[in-house]
């Protein structure tokens, strides 16, 4: 398992008046450079980075080391755009759907208003009132078309640049780039203030890849047993700053004991069958922030042993805008615990929000280590879950993010797994439906406890459970109790978001005991 341990990096003072901070910018912004001239040789002129290194190698000066780990740094780059373009194209698709479903609606009613007001005479006392929302409908249906407009349109270009593999990746943001044309509204004095963002935008990090097979698993930047760290300098700087620059006692507040370990040797075979003396490898990303340049070490560590299980119970965990809600249940899966744990999204930068979640989840990865159950959680792609927490309200679903939902997964996961806990995906469908009518009342469960009851239930694979038929909740016309509970449950849910808000069916439902 990769693991990756962060820390600050001291600045220390060469000769001549040089420091290591100076060598890191440089080098940086050398990086940056070389990193967008192989993005336009490869992803827009379509040579392959094979083809390439040779070129690049003798051209910048650059050991085959240190054109992998630019090429490592741009296919992450790459492979993170595309993978975001697809979240962009299903969520945009969604959208068109919802607008067209929404405008064909509003359109019939639209009509039946238009007849109605042509039969009424202008002194009828609710004449007004009709012609005034007759105008209103017209403008909303206005406004849903244009904005039906633009997604498909946006939706045209990024199936087409799927289709033709073309990528758009702007190098220090596109948000940054368009600062430039309003200077004085984005807080910049002159342009040359802006240049100097957008550059440093462009060149604030590197990476520098290891290898098992070199000294202490990376050879351009050496994490020795006296804890230095030696970076092999660039060949263009070599003249300026020496072959090697040296940063002393280099520590890590947390994960110091796992890269020890990496530092220690240990004897392995060649695939010729020859005894080769091999390391961990450990990668390095160096990154600048306000406060200086820091250092990102990761190597492959060991997997804890898993220490959790279903057989006393499991603990469900339900993603919602602003917390989480979490419901443990025996193995006969009845819910013996809920709560929730609060995760601020709104107004948030993408690290407020993943710190965050990062620490409501260390909580759960606590209890279930506490109490040795696995953790389940929903297998659900961000705009199904989107979709569905539009049911309680357009501002309320706008608060989670892909991102937090994306991160959600990762982070459960990367926790559970470093701390021994066994983590299982469900099939999401109808889990809060089912939690709302079967175990809410029940239990005395919050809507979003029986939601996790039921996420946790699944874990066991039971079986789907049978619709509450004698609910006060009205049902589907035409309704088939014979059909499976599967079926019925979907036919149930439909129909239970277009005749109820949220809160009315949790109020009637809490009332039906």
């Amino acid at each position: 398992m990769l693991q990756t341990y962060q820390t600050k990096l001291r600045n220390v003072e060469l000769s001549n008046c040089l420091t290591s901070d100076r060598y890191l910018q440089e080098y940086s912004k050398f990086f940056g450079m070389v990193e967008r001239k192989l993005f336009v040789q490869s992803h827009i002129h379509g040579q392959s980075s094979a083809s390439l290194k040779k070129a690049f190698s003798k051209n910048y000066g650059l050991t085959a080391r240190q054109f992998n780990s630019l090429r490592i740094q741009l296919d992450g780059k790459v492979s993170s755009f595309i993978e975001k373009r697809q979240v962009e194209l299903e969520e945009v698709e969604r959208k068109i759907q919802y607008l067209r479903k929404f405008i064909d609606k509003k359109t019939k009613q639209k009509e039946k208003l238009h007849e109605k007001i042509l039969k009424m005479k202008q002194t009828h006392p609710r004449f007004l009132k009709q012609l005034k929302k007759y105008r209103y409908l017209k403008f909303v249906l206005h406004q849903k078309k244009r904005r039906l407009r633009t997604m498909e349109q946006r939706f045209t270009q990024l199936n087409q640049d799927r289709e033709h593999n073309k990528i758009r990746i702007c190098f220090g943001s596109k948000r940054l780039f368009h600062k430039q044309f309003y200077l004085d509204a984005n807080g910049y004095a002159t342009f040359q203030d802006w240049k100097k963002d957008w550059q440093d935008a462009r060149s604030y990090q590197f990476m520098v890849v290891g290898s098992k097979d070199e000294s202490f698993g990376n050879q351009s930047a050496t994490y020795d047993l006296e804890n230095n760290l030696r970076l092999r300098v660039a060949d263009q700087f070599v003249e300026k700053y020496g072959k090697y620059i040296t940063l002393p006692n280099v520590l890590f507040s947390y994960g110091q004991d796992q890269l020890d370990q990496a530092k220690i040797s240990y004897q392995g075979i060649t695939k010729g069958g020859k005894p080769q003396r091999y390391f961990k490898a450990i990668s390095y990303r160096f990154i600048k922030k306000e406060k200086g340049w820091y250092v990102n070490a990761t190597v492959d560590i060991e997997n804890p042993r898993v220490g959790t299980s279903n057989q006393n119970g499991l603990i469900g965990v339900d993603l919602n805008a602003g917390f989480l809600s979490i419901c443990e249940i025996d193995r006969f899966g009845n819910p013996i615990n809920e709560w929730k744990i609060s995760v601020p999204m709104y107004a948030r930068n993408k690290n407020q929000i993943k710190a965050s979640l990062s620490n409501a989840v260390q909580e759960i990865v606590h209890y279930a280590i506490l109490v040795q159950k696995n953790i389940v959680i929903e297998s659900l792609n961000f705009a199904k879950k989107k979709t569905s927490l539009r049911e309680m309200g357009a501002k309320y679903a706008r608060m989670l993010s892909g991102f937090a939902y994306a991160s959600f997964k990762s982070i459960v996961e990367s926790k559970a797994k470093k701390s021994g806990v066994y983590v299982q995906s469900v099939y999401p469908a109808y889990t809060s439906q089912i939690g709302h009518m079967k175990f809410m009342a029940r239990y005395g469960l919050s809507p979003h406890g029986a939601a996790a009851c039921m996420i946790a239930r699944r874990g066991y694979r039971f079986k789907v459970e049978q619709p509450k038929y004698d609910s006060i909740l009205s049902f589907p016309k035409n309704f088939n109790k014979e059909k499976s509970n599967f079926s019925n449950w979907k036919s149930i849910t439909t129909h239970l978001k277009k005749n109820y808000s949220f809160h009315d069916k949790i109020e009637l439902l809490k009332a039906d005991h």
